[in-house]
């Protein structure tokens, strides 16, 4: 069948112009505000007289600790250990029988070095969950960076008899047994983490610490770079690496690690100190002082940063400046060890101002400290012949 050509009508449309006018009408006696903005009703009342807007808003519905704890363990994830740790301290208020929340916490709280601050935290997680072996590895973990490694052998222990097949419980096992200087202790139990998780990047790192522990650095820092290429958001992983660069004088590549240390976590005085102490071993003394200082921004009570600055001040000569670091440095410090040290350098410094009893005190302390200290026997036999009798 053919098209046909449908002619246009030339003259208007009159039923489509009458609906028009129809609707037209309605529209002007149901909506007479849109003809006449007068006719319509009043504004809304101004001032004193008005509703908030807030009012007719629904209230915040709070969010549920499950969703909050997933959005904390994000941002453990990506290396974020300030804000993952408010976020599982609101989780733990808002459901404080919650272990992963206490868990989650300690973690962050570690990692950002705080491990005094965590050991509340891993410990209420074990109470709460006592046959969880992975709280306990934290625990173990939490004891041993606060110094306490009999208790981190304890912790690290039960975790391993509540499930041997924890890599995690394994190298905690090692690393307490490392600070003990129990080394083939701590090659066995590395060992054995290795054998269940040898990629796992806290393996990783606690294998290269018992390399380090070992003096074979080189090895430790083969080691800290696979840990770090496995989780390159984890600051303390760089920290550590630097130490172990640090230690074979490779001093540019190890402040390369301070720095991507502390990029990740501005708030961990110890990356600072570290380019401090490897500008110290430069002797570059001006920019040592500066990153030492800044350190000691971050936390005024990094003990190491005081006895760090102390050291720069002491090999310029600069007694008077180095007195005090020294002094705050010793009020600071837990490790004997370390004390030790600035109480010598304290002692040469009271010799140096002829303060002679203060001088053999801290000589005598630093013996005390570490018995094979020679420069604090050189110390006392200088003053056994120049002192004042």
């Amino acid at each position: 069948m053919g098209y046909t050509y449908r002619r246009r009508r030339s003259g208007p449309n009159w039923g489509l112009l009458i609906s028009l006018a129809q609707v037209a009408g309605a529209a002007a006696y149901f909506v007479p505000q849109y003809l006449n903005p007068q006719a319509g009703p009043p504004p809304p009342p101004l001032g004193s007289d008005a509703s908030p807007a807030a009012a007719a808003a629904p209230s915040p519905v709070p969010t549920p600790p499950a969703v909050r704890l997933a959005e904390a363990d994000q941002q453990m994830a990506a290396g974020h250990w300030s804000a993952a740790a408010a976020m599982y301290a609101d989780v733990t208020r808002a459901a404080p029988m919650l272990g992963a929340a206490h868990a989650g916490w300690a973690r962050a709280l570690v990692y950002a070095n705080k491990p005094a601050d965590a050991i509340e935290h891993a410990q209420k997680a074990v109470d709460l969950e006592p046959k969880s072996a992975e709280y306990q590895a934290l625990l173990a973990l939490v004891f041993d960076w606060s110094g306490t490694s009999d208790r981190a052998l304890t912790s690290a222990r039960r975790a391993t008899e509540l499930d041997g097949k924890l890599a995690e419980g394994w190298a905690y096992l090692a690393e307490a047994h490392a600070d003990k200087f129990r080394l083939r202790e701590a090659t066995d139990a590395v060992n054995r983490a290795a054998s269940l998780a040898p990629e796992n990047p806290e393996v990783l790192r606690v294998q290269a610490y018992v390399a380090e522990t070992n003096a074979d650095y080189a090895a430790a820092v083969d080691l800290y770079r696979r840990a770090v290429d496995k989780a390159p958001e984890r600051s303390y992983l760089h920290l550590s690496l630097g130490h172990a660069l640090r230690a074979l004088k490779q001093y540019d590549q190890a402040i390369q690690a301070y720095q991507a240390s502390a990029d990740l976590n501005p708030d961990d005085a110890r990356a600072e100190g570290g380019m401090g102490a490897a500008f110290y071993a430069m002797e570059e003394y001006d920019s040592a002082q500066s990153h030492l200082e800044r350190a000691l921004e971050v936390d005024p009570n990094y003990a190491t940063g005081w006895g760090q600055l102390g050291w720069v001040f002491y090999v310029q000569k600069q007694y008077d400046k180095a007195q005090p670091d020294f002094e705050k440095a010793v009020a600071l410090e837990k490790d004997p060890v370390r004390n030790a040290e600035y109480r010598h350098a304290l002692g040469w410094i009271y010799l140096n101002a002829k303060q002679y009893p203060k001088a053999k005190e801290e000589f005598t302390r630093a013996l005390e400290e570490n018995p094979d200290l020679q420069g604090a026997k050189d110390g006392l036999q200088v003053l056994a012949t120049s002192s004042p009798r």
